[in-house]
């Protein structure tokens, strides 16, 4: 997965996705397969597993990591 910091939020309607959901490993799976976008902040969110590692792969994410701040924006290549 392609990693660029940004200075600006990408366009979009970002799904937030956190370890403190219910089943979030499930709904971020759920997320990556259909395609959608995702953001999360690192302090929530602290590793991705290597299984949604390579869903993210799969699913040719890029991860835009916003200067200055914590939040992490998984944008699949098709969106971009």
């Amino acid at each position: 997965m392609n990693f660029s910091m940004i200075k600006d939020v990408p366009p979009g309607d970002f799904e937030e996705i956190s370890i403190q959901m219910p089943q979030w490993e499930k709904t971020f799976q759920t997320l990556v397969k259909q395609g959608k976008l995702i953001k999360y902040q690192v302090y929530s969110m602290p590793n991705l597993s290597e299984s949604i590692q390579d869903e993210l792969s799969k699913g040719k994410y890029c991860n835009f990591v916003l200067e200055d701040s914590d939040w992490h924006f998984l944008v699949p290549k098709s969106v971009k």
